[in-house]
Parts: structure tokens; sequence; C-alpha cells
């Protein structure tokens, strides 16, 4: 997935933590925002410095901003992150992605042709 940020491609999970950051700082900068933020996710002010190195909790944020419209459009007017990046960057952050890489891994192995035993 190729999907673009601020003119750059978005190709793994480094660019989607940048995007995370980026939104995350978004949403801290404005009040109602971030008290939005806090009454739905639970957290404490104190605590979103120390959750923010997380993975999970950068995928969290992603997927909270996905469900928001007005927020989408916010965002991609002043950041210029579409909503399609962001979306991109929730693939990437996925812990399903991160299975499926490791499946190909181990599936690398040439595979060997069947033979029927019957014939």
């Amino acid at each position: 997935m190729t999907e673009s940020f601020q003119g750059r491609n978005i190709t793994g999970r480094g660019d989607a933590e940048s995007i995370a950051i980026q939104v995350l700082n978004f949403i801290v900068e404005d009040v109602d925002r971030i008290i939005q933020f806090l009454n739905l996710t639970g957290l404490q002010p104190e605590t979103i410095r120390a959750s923010a190195t997380s993975a999970h909790f950068l995928l969290g944020v992603l997927e909270y901003v996905a469900k928001d419209d007005e927020l989408l459009k916010a965002i991609d007017q002043e950041l210029k992150i579409q909503p399609t990046a962001i979306l991109a960057a929730i693939v990437h952050l996925s812990p399903e992605l991160e299975a499926k890489q490791a499946d190909k891994k181990v599936d690398a192995a040439p595979q060997l042709p069947r033979r029927n035993l019957f014939h």
C-alpha cells in the first residue's frame, strides 16, 4: 500500500507511526479534542506521553480518528494528511499485517510438487 501524506509515500511501519504521532499532537493541541479523546479512552493526561510509545496505542489513535468524519476533515485541512493515508497507516500498524508478514517468512521455502500416489 503506497498512499501518500505530505508528499511522501507510506512505505512501512515507521511512516505509519509518524502519521499517528502527528495526529496525536493535533488532538492534544485542542482542548475540546483532547477532552473528548480522554473521556472516550479513559486515559489521564499524565499517561498519554508514556502510552504514545506503544504501537498499539498509536493504532488506537488512528482508529479513533478514522471513526470521526469531522476530525478526518480537520486533519486533512490542517496537517494535509488525507483519510486514505490514515487508513493505510492503520493497515501498517495492525497486528494482522505483522502476522501475515511473519507467515510469509515461514512459507518462504519452495513448495515441492505433489504427486498422486494412486495412479
